[in-house]
């Protein structure tokens, strides 16, 4: 059996968590940006194979059970629109990182035809070693990007959209106020998340 982590979460009104601008026609409710931001930033630090509980309670008593079917249903839907897009911006982001390759080795063999030439040209010392060394590297610069994409930039964005997909398998209970989440070190503030909830 996977290990749970649980999210506690109490609120005045179950309604308070639900957006009242919903940009899909399909879905009577939205989760609420911000409840969605915090339900992730309690998740971030989770181990990656636990699955999510979400404990709810509306002001310190355990929420009717209907109160939490709904809510589980909203979680499954937002999340599973945000996991989409992030999948979305992952694929995105792989693309534009394989055709700025193209491009930067491109750029960078014609630098390399070309500082040869200068180097075999009857230029004086000075200026062919400056414009030789000058297009090297800019040769070299060109390929940077593309670098910085398919070596860093796409592994925040899939660690991103695999908790957005495990989240849209949270289960929602109801729960006492006192059942609570793991220690505040393991949670993301709000406002230092790496991740953003709602990109819509």
């Amino acid at each position: 059996m996977r290990d749970q982590t649980r999210i506690a979460l109490d609120v005045r009104d179950v309604e308070q968590l639900f957006s009242t601008f919903d940009p899909s026609p399909f879905h009577a409710f939205s989760l609420n940006s911000t409840a969605a931001q915090y339900i992730a930033s309690q998740a971030w630090y989770a181990p990656r194979h636990d699955t999510f509980v979400i404990a709810l309670s509306i002001r310190g008593k355990p929420a009717p059970s209907v109160q939490a079917a709904k809510l589980e249903e909203v979680v499954r839907v937002h999340f599973s629109r945000m996991a989409n897009s992030e999948n979305q911006n992952l694929r995105q982001l792989i693309r534009t990182g394989l055709i700025s390759l193209a491009i930067g080795l491109c750029v960078l063999a014609f630098c390399t035809v070309l500082s040869r030439a200068i180097d075999n040209s009857a230029l004086p010392g000075g200026w062919r070693e400056g414009l030789r060394d000058g297009i090297s590297v800019f040769g070299w610069v060109a390929n940077w990007r593309p670098a910085q994409i398919l070596f860093y930039d796409w592994w925040p964005v899939r660690r991103t959209r695999n908790l957005y997909r495990r989240l849209a398998t949270a289960t929602v209970e109801a729960a006492d106020l006192g059942e609570r989440t793991a220690a505040s070190d393991e949670v993301a503030p709000l406002d230092t998340m790496p991740i953003a909830a709602d990109r819509n």
